[in-house]
């Protein structure tokens, strides 16, 4: 019971540091933009190191969900994505926002990402060590010497012939899948709003390449 609703405790933290942290991001999407001295170039070459970011995040957390779905208080996953590191949902994660940065082509938004998303991802990632070591008290000590946090260690990968994918993971996937592909597409609906004076613009700065 007490590890249960130490994990409801955790899973409404994270919620509420991620809302609170993206709020200035959003801001910024919505009421920041650049003005780049040549800005074809400049624009298609951000846009498209973006959409890797994007694509990048997106596989990861889909290759993460579809192993730990169901299963993260009920048993310690190692293998697949949880073989290489820890927290691959979270490395997903922040691909995930600095590739929306770049396609919005928005430095000031990029830089408030990094500088609030990663310390909130870095605090909730330590309390989930906590909760998972209190959980697994035999088993994840040794599984947090031998696997990195992040940075992924591809010596250590191995994988199951089988893994069983509740339908609670598959939505979750589509949702996840969904609302990446949308990230440019609101970007260019933003950018449209804009440039027909629908949607003001607070902040315009200039960017010398």
């Amino acid at each position: 019971m007490r590890c249960l609703e130490n994990e409801m405790t955790l899973r409404k933290i994270r919620v509420l540091f991620l809302r609170l942290g993206s709020l200035p991001v959003i801001l910024m999407a919505i009421f920041v933009r650049p003005e780049w001295e040549h800005e074809e170039t400049t624009s298609f070459i951000i846009e498209m190191v973006g959409y890797l970011f994007l694509i990048f995040g997106l596989c990861i957390r889909v290759w993460a969900i579809l192993y730990i779905g169901g299963k993260k208080s009920k048993e310690l996953t190692t293998t697949g994505p949880y073989s290489l590191c820890r927290h691959p949902l979270y490395l997903g994660t922040f691909s995930i926002v600095v590739g929306a940065g770049l396609c919005f082509e928005n430095i000031p938004m990029l830089l408030a990402t990094i500088l609030i998303m990663v310390p909130i991802h870095l605090v909730v990632a330590r309390m989930e060590d906590e909760h998972m070591a209190e959980l697994f008290p035999q088993t994840y000590p040794e599984y947090k010497k031998l696997v990195r946090g992040y940075w992924p260690n591809f010596k250590n990968y191995r994988s199951s012939e089988t893994i069983e994918i509740p339908i609670r993971s598959i939505r979750r996937v589509l949702v996840d899948t969904i609302a990446v592909l949308m990230i440019p597409q609101i970007e260019d609906l933003l950018e449209l709003l804009q440039e027909n004076c629908h949607m003001p613009i607070l902040w315009t700065y200039h960017m010398p390449f």
